[in-house]
Order: structure tokens, then sequence, then C-alpha cells
């Protein structure tokens, strides 16, 4: 069995480029800069296909690193804009947004990632397809994750303290991890 680690270290940037390439070319590109991709929200419902190529366990890998992908690029831009470009310009992380010509250039929060991936419009197709299931993926990724982004910043961007920038993408997890559980 495949771990999240193994997952995000040889096969997410694989999976991330076909699911892409799936999306018709004007829904890819919604800022107007054809160097900047974006990912609608509707792009990974079950209404469309496009994650069709994965099946349940590594979708749940999938959005999981794709929610660390696009939360760390969200976090680089809110709280290091002086040096956003040039971790803009090593990354090229897409964006996640909406669908209408109204959100289509509005940075959805990532944790809605998750509810995208399960969600549909027609209920029979929502209530014969299994939900896909993140809290124990998201808990398995949490310390690889730590890890990347600490050396990422060590090795690209040493103005940077990775440890800091961590701990604001910590505030944003949009589940308690195993190890906070026993606070409650």
């Amino acid at each position: 069995m495949i771990e999240f680690k193994q997952y995000y270290k040889n096969q997410f940037q694989q999976d991330i480029i076909r699911f892409i390439s799936a999306i018709p070319e004007r829904n890819r590109h919604t800022f107007g800069d054809k160097s900047t991709y974006t990912i609608q929200y509707q792009a990974l419902t079950l209404d469309f296909h496009y994650l069709d190529f994965l099946d349940i366990k590594v979708k749940a890998y999938f959005a999981t690193a794709l929610f660390f992908t696009v939360l760390v690029d969200q976090i680089c831009y809110s709280y290091y804009k002086p040096y956003y470009l040039e971790f803009r310009n090593l990354t090229l992380y897409p964006k996640f947004v909406g669908n209408s010509p109204s959100t289509d250039q509005t940075n959805f929060h990532p944790s809605d990632i998750f509810a995208a991936i399960n969600y549909s419009r027609d209920t029979n197709k929502k209530n014969q397809t299994q939900k896909v299931e993140f809290w124990d993926i998201f808990n398995e990724a949490v310390e690889p994750m730590k890890n990347e982004i600490v050396d990422f910043f060590v090795r690209n961007l040493s103005e940077i303290n990775g440890n800091e920038f961590w701990e604001k993408c910590k505030k944003e997890f949009p589940y308690t991890l195993k190890t906070e559980m026993n606070n409650f």
C-alpha cells in the first residue's frame, strides 16, 4: 500500500498534469495569464469526469496534496508578498477558484477542495458514488508536508523561515489532527 509521502514525491505531479490536461483550455487560465493555472471548483466535482482516472484512495491523496499546494501558494501570497513573485516563478502552483465569471478569478479556500471532490448536483450520482474520506490521509500528510515546505524554503527562499511559514499553514487546516485530539 502506498503512503502519502511516496504519492506526493512520485505520483502527484503526473496526476495533476493529467487532471489539468483534461480540463478545457478556456477553464485552465481564468486569471487571463497563460502561465497561471486555475482549477475551478466544478472541475473537482463528480459532475465532471476529470478525476475518473484515480481510484478512491488515490483521490484522497490527490485532494490532500492539492490542498497543501494551494494552501502554500495562498500563504506565501498573503504573508510574504515581497517574495511571492520569486516563489511563483519557482513553483507555478495552481490557483483554486470559483466557477462563474464573478468568481473564476477569486481564490477559494483550499479546504473547499475536500467538499468539491464529493459534490454533485445530481443527487443520484452523489448517493451512488462512494464518498472519499480525507481525515486519515490528511493526518498522514502533515509531517511529510511540513518537512517538504521547510526544506523548500531552506533550499530556495532562505529569506522565509519555513517553520514560521508552516505555523501559518496549520492555522488554515480543515481538520483536527490526531495529535491534537486529546486536547478536547
